[in-house]
This record gives structure tokens, C-alpha cells and sequence, in this order.
């Protein structure tokens, strides 16, 4: 009896099997058609019989955003699954942090195979390193299985994984001479010695094509060792020697990426479940997955999607109409879109949208987003306003800004057009579209609040384009820094703020709540009005926590860090964040620990510690954290404060040009300021005097009429000279309150150094330099040190530079031997 169909598995490779049991990364590389997954499937069978838990993963597209997806469905119903959902594949070392800290907490107590398969069609690099960086982490009970036709990791990284990886490649899997033998004879055919060997040289071991040979040579008693396309081999053996009914029943089953007989049934049109089962049952390539449904192998894929290209076009559109209804009618929504749209029916294609209020989309739709309207019959449109409001909503997210205002007007038009809606109806779709456009008008306050007025008085519920869990800072650490657009509008823009963001929290559900307190204490500090800023960055802190507003506790403890350093107290919190203390947190968004880097970036910078701050804030060819694009100037002067710590002045000017151009898009007035300053201070430090003096005015002329001084007194230490000699010409006021506040943050700064990191500096003095600085500290001056150690005046100078970089004092401090003698008296 002839068992054609009947996997076989030779000792050698269950052998090798065998092994995955105890590999952390198991690759899995060779061409298509030689029983890669068959054979994965066959070990995971194994183990799930004795218990172990496998969740198995396909790749059916090359987007990110579809592999995260994939990666969330294969862990639901778990603690780890539900965490997961709530971020985005990692794309920077953050997030991978945040992510493989999930893993280490949530990963179940037990043995789990996670199989990934056809990761040939991943083109997403974020995905790759996640992988890797997976692989690296090493979680005792996590068993990655890892699957494609092409390399997975390149040689450096699999030398960096050594024995955690495990890797099997298509020598491991063709069949050898007596395997060959071993499984003809289990088929049930009889060879002859010649016919074995011809075979087995001809395929090279190729499961597939051998398969298909048997498949052959059953019905016609010969071998296709002479065809020139695995394709037409397929065709010849599986699909043309059908009758017509089947044929095009298994047209239908190559056209989706997953199908069930039901699904196919239904496409055809007819009665036909014999005929599916029986293709079933005589046909290798179609594979039954562990969720039920069916999956042509690729090759059977390409050849059937070949041939169904072929058939007439209204019968091809008749067909992926009904496929997408079948979706539809199964609320697989974001699944029929697309066959939907190929099969022409836009009233099933606009019914489907209006189900998909959460929409994440597949990255395919993204093209065909405006195409969809732009040939949909306006009759059918004009009936789906909810349709076209949520495909406007997407325009914006995807930075379709010229197709969504063209949509716009099609909006208003279907909603004017559509009788069958009640006034409440209207109203809301017209609720909906102003918060929508309130986009728009990012970043004038009082540009999104008439938008946000107007959506709330003709709202009657929540909006649904509008989420309390968004980042409403965009992961920026400073308000003003988004939303200070011009000179001389400091305090509007605090008066604006406390005016339009009470409608926009009943509007939202609170959504960015703290952000007006968290203005007006900022707005204090950049005026150096340190005492003041204490009851509104309170009132921040309490409304941000009462309700869950992160991205504001974090923009509040920025402000904190900075306040602090005016006091002399060290700050804890960035002590936290540069340490990647996250986990004290409650933070859902990795993006919220790049904002984190942000702060104790900055933080460290003025306090003159540059050896914590986190390098891809100075590193600019290497890979860089995400924060949302509003957030990006805050980002550049944060990075270039960075830069001025660690010295690198040609650096900072080099890329300059660049960061300022960044500002320019939504008036980043601050973040020009900050920029400004520092491109001055850059200047100084590379001693380039003209350059300095006519950067540092044009930072004096736009901090005057605000007397935004903080960011000239936190670069004190740099522009002292030349504010001294600024304080006596046309903007007196301005650099003068800059030294004043400069002096005040130079204290405070001293007071931190010499309590928390005095000990550690005194411990990198020689034996001279310490007996040279605690002289110092006892006012002796330099030539009384010179005589007492029988030592020029010049080698005391250069001894006391030294001391002075080991401890941190600044060097260009006035009282650098007062701080010296702090030193002592802490340590």
C-alpha cells in the first residue's frame, strides 16, 4: 500500500533534534523545500506530548509592526503577553531593556519553545536585534527556534552567542543515500539500486523535490529528474492532473497566507467539502498549523498564485470578494481589507473600517489608504462618514497631512450628504474631526484649544481619537521646550497654558494632567526665580500622579534635578535614572526611558560629571533612541549640553546646523535659545573669541526680554569672561542676572561635589597631591607651599590644576580653595 504522504524522519535527524532540547537560540537556515519547518514541527510535537508548552510564530510580511503583533499574539493569555501589548517592538537599547526586563520578571516558571518560522521574509533590522538580543540574554527556560531560508545572524554575532546557539543547516537536513532508501521502501515503492542512486543524485538530498518525484513515479512510473523549475514540477504533479473543481479549489488555497476548508468552501461558492478533503489528504505541501487552520507550503503558494494570475480578471475579483467577506463575517476586519479592496466591493471595505476604531494597521494598507477613497464611488462614500473619519485619523498618524485635508473636505461632504443621521450623530462626527485637525495647529496652545473647545461642546462622550495612556509630552523632558514658540511670550504662554488645558482634561480624561502647574514652574526656573518655583512643581507632581500622567512626573523631577543643583542637593532620582533604576517606576512606555536618559543626561552634564552620562547622547553615528519627532529639539540641546561637559566643542558646531534646523518646524523658541548659548560656549572653549562674542549676543537678545537667564547661568563656567564684559553693554540686565544665577548654581554645585563625591576624589590623589591640596585648603598660598616643600611656584600652579580636575572643582571657579577646603572638612 502506497503511503506517499507520510513524513519520515530519519535516526540521524532525530538525533539531531534532539539537541534542541537543551539549546538556548536554535537557527534553523537552509533553501525552501528542505523540510525545515516539518522537521521543527515534528520536535515541538514531541515536547508538547510530554507537556512543554510551544508557541508557535509565522512571518507572512516584511514589516516591524507585523512581526510585534505576531510576537503579542504568540504570548496572549500570559502575564508576559499582557505586558508586552503595551509596547512596541524595541528599537533602541531602552526599549530592549525594558522588554527583556518583562522577560526576566514574566517568562512562565517552566520549559517554553517559542518557534518563529520563514524569518527570511522579516526585513526589519529592530526585529533581528530584538532576536539577538534575546539570544544573548540567555533565559534558562526560553527555547527560541529560530527559522529561515537565509542567514538569521551575521558571524560576529553568532561568535558573540558561542554555545547559546545551536545551528542546524540544509546538510544536516537532506536526506543521505539510506535515508533515501530507508524512506522510499516506508512509501511503499519498490526501487532498484540505479533508480535510487539517480534519484538521490539528481535532488542532492531535496526533500520536496524528492517528494514530488515519488508523487510521479507513482503515477506515470517515472522520475522529472530533468525539470528545469521546481515551480512547473508542481504544476505538472499537483495541479494540472486535477479536475477542474479541485484545481481551482487549490488556486483558492494559495491565495491566503492561512486558510481553513470552511474559508475556501465559502470563496468558491458552492458545496464542495469532499473535494477540499481530499485534496487534504493527497497533497504534502498543504500543512495544518497548531491553531487549526491550513497553510500552503511557499512553493505550492507560488505556483498556485501563478496560475490564479491567470484566470480572468472578473473571476479573480469575484474570488477575493468573497474572501474578504469571510473575513468580515468572522471580524477578522484588518484581514479583509485588502481582499476587499482587490475584489472592488468599497460598501464591505467601508463597513470593515468602521469596526476598526483601534486600528494599528498593516504596513501593505498604508498605500493604498488614499487609493481607497480616491476610487470609491462617492454614493457609497458619502453613506460611511465613521469609515472615512477613522482612515483620516490614520493619514495623521502617518504623516499624510496634504491627503488628510483633502479627506477632509470628503468628510464634511458624506456627512452632509448622509440623511440617515441624526443631529447627536453629526454632531459627534464633527466633534471627532476637531479634535483630529487640533493636530494640526501643534504647537500653538491656543490653536488646539479652539479645536478642542469646539469638539467638546458638540462631543457627547469621550473622544475616540484622544488616549489618557498617549505620552503628551511626545517623550520630551520640558514643556516649554515644545511649546515656547517666540521671544516675549513667556508669560502668555504660562497664561495660555492654564487657560486651554482645563477643557482639554474634560475633553481627555486628564490626559497630560500637570502639564499648566508644570509650565508656570518651569517658566520660574528659566528665570531664575528658584524659591518661587516650589508651590507650582508641587502642584505638578500631585495632579500628574493622582492621574497616572507619567511623561509629566518625569518633566517635573527634570525640573527638580535642576532646582536642586541651585541648593546644593544631590539628586537621587538621576542617580536612578542613570542606573536604570526603571523597574522603581510604574512606566509602561520604553519611550519614557530615553526620557529619563534625557534627564540625568543633562543633570550630569552640569553637575560636571560626564563619565554618567548615557553615551547615545553624545554619539552621533551610533543608533538613536526613539522620542516622537515634536520631542527631538529638546533631545538636541540636552545632547549638546552633553557635549560641552565631555569637551567636545568641534563636535557640538559640527552638528549645529542640523539641530537648529530642527527647531524650526514648531518654533522651539527655548530649544533655539538653549542651542544658541551653547554653539557660544563651544566657541569659548575652542577659544575662538569673535565667534563667542557674536553667538553669545544673539543668545542675550533673545533671553532679554523673558530674562530667560538659566540657560546662560548653566553654562557659566565657559561664558563667564564674556558676560562679565557683556554686563557692561547693550544687554547689562540680562548678563548680569546670568552671572548672578551662574555664581548661585557654581555654589550649589560645590556643595554637591565636595558631599557626595569628595571621598572619591581624594582617594586618586598621589601622596604629593594630597599634601599639596590640604595646604591649599589651609590658605597657605603658593609660594609658602613652594618654600614648605623646597618646590618651584610653577609645579605648585601645575600640581594644583591636577587636584583640581581629580576632585571636580571647576577651574574657572573664583573660590576653587574654598571648595577645596570643603573637601576636607566633608571627607
Amino acid at each position: 500500500m502506497k503511503r506517499l504522504n507520510n513524513l519520515y524522519y530519519s535516526k540521524r535527524i532525530k538525533e539531531l533534534l534532539a539537541e534542541l532540547q537543551t539549546a538556548g537560540t536554535t537557527l534553523v537556515v537552509a533553501p525552501m523545500g528542505y523540510g525545515k519547518t516539518l522537521a521543527v514541527q515534528y520536535f515541538l510535537q514531541e515536547q508538547e506530548r510530554c507537556g512543554k508548552r510551544v508557541l508557535r510564530q509565522s512571518i507572512y510580511g516584511a514589516g516591524a509592526e507585523a512581526f510585534w503583533q505576531g510576537v503579542c499574539h504568540s504570548w496572549q493569555n500570559t502575564e508576559l503577553g499582557a505586558a508586552l501589548l503595551q509596547q512596541s517592538l524595541p528599537a533602541d537599547a531602552n526599549a530592549k531593556t525594558l522588554v527583556l526586563e518583562l522577560f526576566r520578571q514574566l517568562l512562565p516558571q517552566e520549559p517554553v519553545y517559542w518557534f518563529i518560522d520563514d524569518l527570511h521574509l522579516l526585513e526589519s533590522s529592530e526585529a533581528i536585534d530584538f532576536l539577538f538580543a534575546l539570544s544573548k540574554a540567555g533565559f534558562a527556560d526560553l527555547h527560541l527556534l529560530l527559522v529561515s531560508r537565509g542567514q538569521i545572524f551575521d558571524g560576529n554575532r553568532l561568535l558573540e552567542l558561542g554555545r547559546k546557539v545551536f545551528c542546524l543547516d540544509k546538510h544536516d537536513l537532506a536526506l543521505q543515500r539510506d535515508e533515501l532508501a530507508e524512506y522510499s521502501s516506508r512509501c511503499g515503492l519498490q526501487l532498484t539500486t540505479q533508480q535510487l542512486d539517480a534519484l538521490h543524485e539528481a535532488c542532492e538530498g531535496w526533500f520536496s523535490v524528492t517528494y514530488l518525484n515519488f508523487l510521479n513515479y507513482d503515477r506515470y512510473q517515472r522520475f522529472c529528474l530533468d525539470t528545469g523549475s521546481v515551480y512547473e514540477m508542481i504544476a505538472n504533479v499537483l495541479l494540472r492532473p486535477l479536475p477542474s473543481e479541485q484545481q481551482r479549489l487549490l488556486l483558492l488555497m494559495g491565495q491566503p497566507e492561512e486558510f481553513t476548508p470552511e474559508q475556501v468552501a465559502y470563496a468558491y461558492g458552492t458545496s464542495c467539502r469532499e473535494s477540499v478533503g481530499r485534496l487534504l489528504e493527497c497533497n504534502a505541501f498543504i500543512i495544518r498549523l497548531a491553531n487549526g487552520r491550513l497553510r500552503c507550503h511557499h512553493m505550492l503558494k507560488q505556483a498556485t498564485r501563478h496560475a490564479f494570475g491567470l484566470l480572468p480578471e472578473a473571476e479573480q475579483q469575484m474570488y477575493f470578494r468573497r474572501l474578504g467577506q469571510w473575513y468580515a463575517q468572522q471580524k477578522e476586519y484588518e484581514e479583509a481589507l485588502d481582499w476587499l479592496y482587490r475584489g472592488r466591493d468599497f460598501d464591505g471595505l467601508l463597513a470593515a473600517v468602521q469596526q476598526l476604531r483601534d486600528w494599528s494597521m498593516h504596513p501593505q494598507h498604508r498605500q493604498h489608504l488614499f487609493d481607497w477613497l480616491c476610487e470609491c464611488p462617492p454614493e457609497i462614500l458619502w453613506q460611511y462618514p465613521q469609515a472615512v473619519l477613522i482612515i483620516m485619523r490614520r493619514m495623521f498618524s502617518l504623516n499624510m497631512v496634504p491627503e488628510m485635508l483633502q479627506v477632509k473636505e470628503w468628510y464634511v461632504t458624506a456627512l452632509e450628504r448622509n440623511t440617515a443621521l441624526s443631529q447627536r450623530e453629526r454632531d459627534n462626527y464633527y466633534g471627532e474631526l476637531e479634535v483630529i485637525l487640533s493636530f494640526l495647529a501643534f504647537n500653538s496652545i491656543t490653536g488646539m484649544s479652539e479645536h478642542h473647545r469646539r469638539a467638546y461642546k458638540l462631543l457627547s462622550g469621550a473622544p475616540q481619537t484622544l488616549s489618557k495612556q498617549g505620552i503628551w509630552t511626545f517623550g520630551a523632558p520640558s514643556v516649554l521646550g515644545l511649546y515656547l514658540r517666540t521671544g516675549c511670550s513667556l508669560r502668555q504662554t504660562v497664561e495660555d497654558m492654564q487657560e486651554c488645558m482645563p477643557p482639554y482634561y474634560l475633553l481627555s480624561g486628564w490626559h497630560g494632567a500637570g502639564a499648566a502647574e508644570l509650565t508656570e514652574a518651569e517658566a520660574l526656573l528659566l528665570q531664575g526665580r528658584i524659591d518661587e518655583m516650589d508651590m507650582p512643581l508641587q502642584k505638578a507632581y500631585y495632579q500628574a500622579e493622582k492621574h497616572g500622567q507619567e511623561c509629566i512626573t518625569i518633566c517635573c523631577d527634570f525640573l527638580e534635578m535642576q532646582r536642586n543643583l541651585f541648593r546644593g542637593v544631590y539628586s537621587s532620582k538621576a542617580e536612578a535614572y542613570s542606573r536604570h533604576q526603571w523597574q522603581l517606576q510604574p512606566w509602561k512606555q520604553s519611550m519614557l526611558l530615553n526620557t529619563a536618559d534625557m534627564c540625568a543626561g543633562f543633570y550630569y552634564a552640569l553637575l560636571g560629571k560626564p563619565e554618567y552620562i548615557p553615551s547615545w547622547l553624545t554619539d552621533g553615528n551610533g543608533q538613536q533612541p526613539s522620542v516622537l519627532y515634536p520631542a527631538r529639539p529638546c533631545r538636541n540641546y540636552i545632547s549638546a549640553q552633553c557635549l560641552l561637559a565631555q569637551g567636545q566643542y568641534t563636535e557640538l558646531l559640527v552638528r549645529w546646523s542640523d539641530w537648529e534646523q530642527e527647531c524650526r518646524p514648531y518654533s522651539n523658541f527655548l530649544c533655539l535659545l538653549y542651542l544658541q548659548v551653547q554653539r557660544a560656549a563651544a566657541f569659548a572653549g575652542r577659544g575662538d573669541v569673535t565667534s563667542c562674542r557674536a553667538s553669545l549676543k544673539q543668545a542675550l537678545a533673545m533671553a532679554e526680554a523673558d530674562k530667560l537667564v538659566l540657560p546662560l547661568a548653566q553654562n557659566i563656567a565657559l561664558l563667564r569672561p564674556y558676560l562679565e564684559q557683556e554686563a557692561q553693554g547693550e544687554y547689562s540686565a540680562a548678563a548680569a542676572a546670568a552671572l548672578h544665577l551662574g555664581q548661585q548654581m557654581e555654589a550649589g554645585r560645590g556643595q554637591i561635589m565636595s558631599a557626595r563625591f569628595a571621598e572619591a576624589g581624594l582617594q586618586e590623589l598621589t601622596e604629593q597631591e594630597l599634601q599639596i591640596a590640604q595646604l591649599a585648603a589651609a590658605r597657605h598660598t603658593n609660594r609658602e607651599i613652594a618654600q614648605r616643600l623646597s618646590l618651584s611656584e610653577g609645579t605648585i600652579k601645575q600640581y594644583l590644576n591636577k587636584i583640581f580636575a581629580k576632585l571636580q572643582i571647576d577651574a574657572a571657579a573664583k573660590n576653587k580653595r574654598h571648595q577645596l577646603e570643603r573637601f576636607f572638612s566633608n571627607s
